[in-house]
């Protein structure tokens, strides 16, 4: 039994100390990638700036684009279970989207090296990174599913103008998000941020009839 209890305790700190070093390579990814764009790192430069040997990103995602696409999934877990659950919980509709909304930009103000960087990676995937394109493509698709479900229940509880063609809107939220942290990280006033989530509520509420009493 104690052999047994050893043997667990060896297998558990060697999954911490994996677990610990990709956290660590993931985080050096995103600082060189805000820093110079996917293009202008290599692997080994991340192992190194992670405090690991050079070879060690390339032992343990095989490819520079596994490892990029390693990045964008270290980001959505990170804003999925820091951000959106916690702001999101059990709320509906126009609520859920208000909360949706403000967990994105948040995510932008608190971690604006990250945020830097998946917008690289967003732009490099149209052209000098083209083969990341269908995993960022899919992250935008995850992003907007989740508005579209929120309005959907927002027009089923009556919030929102049954004519009001959701998945519009919700590209428009999506991209409305984007052009205001992108301008705010280009400005350096991030701060500026919390007043754009009401700003951008207040307008979905104003432009898309929904009925008053929903934002009570």
């Amino acid at each position: 039994m104690l052999m047994k209890a050893v043997k667990s305790e060896t297998r558990r700190s060697q999954a911490e100390r994996r677990a610990e070093s990709d956290r660590r390579m993931m985080l050096a990814a995103l600082k060189l990638i805000a820093e110079k764009g996917s293009t202008g790192i290599s692997m080994a430069e991340v192992g190194l700036a992670a405090g690991y040997s050079s070879g060690l990103p390339a032992a343990r995602y095989g490819s520079k684009l596994a490892m990029l696409e390693a990045v964008v999934d270290f980001s959505e877990k990170w804003l999925l279970e820091t951000m959106l659950k916690k702001a999101v919980k059990d709320k509906r509709g126009l609520a859920a989207v208000k909360a949706r909304i403000g967990a994105h930009l948040d995510g932008a103000r608190d971690t604006s090296v990250a945020t830097i960087a998946l917008f690289q990676l967003y732009m490099e995937s149209l052209g000098t990174a083209v083969e990341l394109r269908s995993r960022i493509i899919a992250l935008s698709n995850e992003y907007k599913a989740g508005f579209t479900r929120h309005l959907r229940e927002a027009v089923e509880m009556g919030e929102l103008d049954p004519g009001c063609d959701v998945e519009q809107l919700a590209m428009f939220i999506l991209g409305a998000m984007r052009g205001m942290a992108i301008q705010a990280l280009i400005d350096g006033r991030t701060a500026d941020l919390e007043a754009a989530k009401e700003f951008l509520f207040e307008t979905i509420f104003k432009t898309f009839r929904v009925i008053p009493e929903a934002t009570r």
